[in-house]
């Protein structure tokens, strides 16, 4: 099918402010359970986390044992490192809890911001936020305006930790621009975004401390700016984007509450364990220059087809039910709303331990969970988007943009193809055409607005209802996604 839209040009606020980034896609998690290597290594985790990248992620891991994996649910092969945030949850008016289904898996920012930018070291390890906030603590005040309080680490860690309201029939919200949950979660109609931004400056001695924090540091904007003396090594930046599903429950009473007992979102966290090929990132700090963000434009990688990300999956460690409805969270995570921060409580259940064969190897079980949409594929003449992720046109890229989706997938049904190339599109036009006599939907997402033009635009649309058909040709041309700083 072809149709002409007039749509927005747009330009990255990432490449306005002229720094060089890639965005990495994991489009599908490895794993959902109670395991953390990082804080507490070898032993069942407090509560439930998200995981994302190598295959070789277990409770026990070490940053050498994730480079002994066999795929990665992240698009570059030379990357098997690990990127986990806690999972969210929906507590019904029953009071019973269920896991909320993620939109694609994770969106995992590379960012080349500051001076001297290096790689980040081999066998680093790093925590951003803290699961026991429940409030925010520092004044909220434009950068240009803070003072010294306003930049000191706690103050610039809690600046770190936001979300976005996505609803492409509305105008785009900033990236970080909500510090907690929403007080309307239903206005947030295509996904709450949880975004985690971790700290970029460090002490050029230590891979991992006590805290898993100390080691590292924020520079004096947060995410720019000038490192402290203390820790004078400039890294590579990463930020986080996962975006969970709220609308599957929309009309229901009822509240989002993450894995750790946070009903306000000022508790999220994310984790990260560096499993590069330690010589390619150095190489793609160094050279890969790219306004655009676009991680196939960077030479030194190679990638994942997106039915290999998401076919990819980790060994379950932990025997126990993390998808719901169950009438508490795992582990010993009582809901506290605070203002005042999680108080560590002492529960009464038996820790789980990992299933065990008759062999005594462990095994492992396939997961069931709630349907998962896979994101929107965009290709253009010049530049394939095989990522699942919604990134919209970019500055130097052809005005005549083929757009195609993925379908809806579970993991108990067969997997989608791999993006098809700009050819194979143009070639399947025919059936195409039969398809959207089916009811399908067509996607596509634009950035920041400078001018338009008229695009020729092919649409391989997933299956969806009449009025998910109307709704996204509605915002084909409407949709603004931005990423710029708060």
């Amino acid at each position: 099918m072809q149709f002409k839209i007039t749509v927005p040009l747009i330009l990255s606020l990432f490449a306005l402010e002229a720094s060089a980034f890639w965005r990495l896609p994991c489009q599908d998690r490895v794993l959902l359970e109670r395991s953390d290597p990082i804080v507490n290594p070898g032993t069942v985790a407090g509560h439930v986390h998200t995981i994302h990248g190598s295959n070789a992620f277990s409770m026990g891991a070490t940053n050498a044992d994730l480079m002994k994996g066999t795929c990665s649910s992240c698009q570059v092969k030379e990357d098997l490192s690990s990127y986990w945030t806690p999972a969210l949850y929906f507590e019904g008016a029953d009071g019973k809890q269920q896991v909320v289904p993620q939109t694609g898996g994770m969106l995992v920012y590379y960012l080349q911001r500051g001076e001297n930018v290096v790689a980040v070291p081999a066998g680093l390890r790093m925590l951003a936020g803290d699961p026991t906030l429940r409030s925010f603590n520092f004044r909220e005040i434009e950068k240009s305006l803070w003072t010294d309080a306003d930049r000191t680490q706690d103050a610039l860690a809690q600046k770190a930790i936001g979300y976005n309201c996505l609803n492409y029939n509305a105008p785009a919200e900033a990236a970080l621009g909500l510090r907690a949950f929403p007080d309307n979660m239903g206005r947030c109609k295509d996904g709450l975004r949880a975004e985690v931004f971790f700290p970029s400056c460090w002490d050029g001695k230590n891979l991992d401390s006590a805290d898993h924090k100390s080691h590292m540091a924020y520079p004096s904007l947060m995410d720019d700016g000038v490192c402290p003396p203390t820790h004078p090594i400039r890294v590579v930046s990463l930020f986080f984007e996962t975006i969970w599903n709220v609308a599957h429950f929309a009309g229901q009473s009822g509240r989002f509450v993450f894995s750790n007992g946070d009903p306000t979102g000022y508790g999220n966290h994310g984790d990260f364990m560096n499993g590069w090929q330690q010589d390619v990132l150095e190489r793609a700090v160094k050279e890969c220059r790219a306004t655009s963000g676009i991680v196939e434009e960077c030479k030194h990688f190679t990638h994942y087809t997106l039915a290999q990300m998401q076919q990819c999956e980790a060994k379950k460690s932990v025997e126990e039910d993390v998808f719901g409805p169950f009438a508490k969270l795992p582990g010993c995570n009582p809901v506290q709303l605070g203002p005042n921060r999680a108080a560590k409580m002492n529960c009464d259940d038996p820790v789980p331990v990992p299933p065990v064969s008759s062999a005594g190897a462990t095994t492992t079980t396939v997961r069931e969970e709630p349907s998962k949409v896979a994101l929107p594929t965009v290709t253009t003449k010049y530049q394939n988007y095989p990522n699942g992720v919604y990134h919209g046109l970019e500055e130097g890229l052809s005005s005549e943009a083929q757009i195609t989706s993925t379908s809806l997938t579970t993991l108990t049904t067969s997997t989608t193809a791999a993006p098809v190339s700009p050819i194979a599109v143009e070639n399947e036009n025919k059936e195409v055409v039969e398809e959207v006599k089916e009811k399908k939907k067509p996607h596509v997402v634009v950035v920041t607005v400078t001018s338009t033009t008229t695009l020729n635009v092919y649409a391989q649309p997933t299956q969806g209802t009449q009025e998910q058909y109307k709704r996204h040709n509605h915002y084909l041309a409407k949709r603004v996604h931005q990423h710029h700083r708060s």
